[in-house]
């Protein structure tokens, strides 16, 4: 009986769900804003979003007092990406020139700079563990 009853705990505890990861900080810090007027967009994504154009799994929106602004987001460890611009004007979007260029201060994790196309999320893919992570981006 003893036995039973030490399988049938074992079997029912294999089954509990595990606790989900605790979340950790990720600080992101804004650099090289130029102009103290508007607000500065950061858009967070992670794997499997469309990157950087689609919905970010989370954004924020800090007005600029300064030549750089900071933000921390609470994630769980993992892979992510980070796209960012600088409203200067004010009017909620990134103003664009001929062709999709932005007209506008913007950057990306990794510091990546783009040529031709939009970048990928494995351009600008980084890791946060759980110690947290903390990363700068500067706009160009």
């Amino acid at each position: 009986m003893l036995l039973l009853l030490s399988f049938i705990n074992l079997f029912f505890t294999g089954f509990q769900s595990a606790s989900p990861p605790a979340k950790v900080g990720l600080t992101i810090d804004i650099q090289n804003i130029r102009k103290k007027q508007g607000a500065v967009y950061i858009a967070l994504f992670e794997p499997g979003k469309t990157f950087p154009e689609g919905n970010p799994m989370e954004g924020r929106k800090l007005d600029v007092t300064g030549s750089s602004v900071k933000a921390t987001f609470s994630v769980e460890p993992g892979e992510y990406a980070v796209a960012v611009y600088h409203d200067e004007n004010g009017n909620g979007k990134m103003d664009k020139r001929v062709f999709g260029i932005p007209k506008e201060p913007y950057g990306f994790s990794n510091n990546f700079r783009p040529v031709m196309s939009a970048p990928k999320f494995g351009d600008c893919r980084f890791s946060v563990n759980e110690s947290g992570k903390a990363i700068s981006i500067r706009l160009e």
